[in-house]
């Protein structure tokens, strides 16, 4: 006896959605493995190391990324996506030092989430101009996050400005935490003790 086609087209469309629901896992699962690895301190994952910690065959992560490169810009936009609330965060403090000490309880936990993916972008910026770029774009968010945070006289007295956000920079928080080997609180007091240096003033 024929079977209706009305009977065959619920069995087809429960297959269809079985892979595609089997392929989105896959995906979740390779960039899953990559932010680990990378989390890990692995900054330069290979297709291999994915694979492997994502479980699943070299072919299958480059079905849905042609290119390494394109994983990484995948987990670039989702680190933006994570940071975007805490640079959304409102400044309680009105005064210095007191704006100093939130400014840098709000950087330190925006730089050791994205400490490991900074240098990811570091590492990449000289093959890859739009990881160079998005790298430049972090950049910008940090400074532009201080210019509307900082005290408008200091932000007016460009050389100072510009020290200031030498000194609060993800560069100098990656020196002190990984290279000198300070704890979070360590470079916090190291750093509030030079930008009260460079600006002492109260009130």
């Amino acid at each position: 006896m024929a079977v209706a086609p009305d009977e065959i087209l619920p069995q087809t469309e429960t297959k269809l959605d079985g892979r595609r629901e089997r392929s989105a896992d896959s995906r979740r699962r390779i960039i899953a493995a990559m932010m680990e690895l990378v989390e890990s301190g692995l900054y330069a994952p290979t297709a291999e190391a994915v694979a492997a910690r994502a479980e699943v065959s070299l072919r299958t992560v480059f079905r849905h990324f042609e290119e390494m490169d394109n994983l990484y810009m995948e987990i670039v936009e989702i680190l933006f996506e994570r940071v975007a609330p805490m640079l959304d965060q409102p400044m309680v403090a009105r005064t210095w030092p007191a704006l100093l000490d939130e400014t840098l309880d709000q950087r330190a936990m925006l730089f050791e989430a994205i400490a490991p993916y900074f240098v990811t972008m570091t590492l990449h910026r000289h093959r890859n101009k739009t990881m160079a770029s998005q790298g430049r774009r972090l950049v910008t968010m940090s400074r532009d996050l201080l210019a509307v945070t900082l005290p408008a006289q200091l932000v007016s007295d460009r050389q100072l400005f510009e020290l200031m956000c030498a000194l609060l920079s993800m560069e100098t928080w990656l020196r002190l935490r990984e290279t000198q080997g300070l704890t979070v609180a360590e470079a916090k007091a190291a750093l509030r003790r030079a930008a009260v240096a460079l600006w002492p003033v109260e009130g």
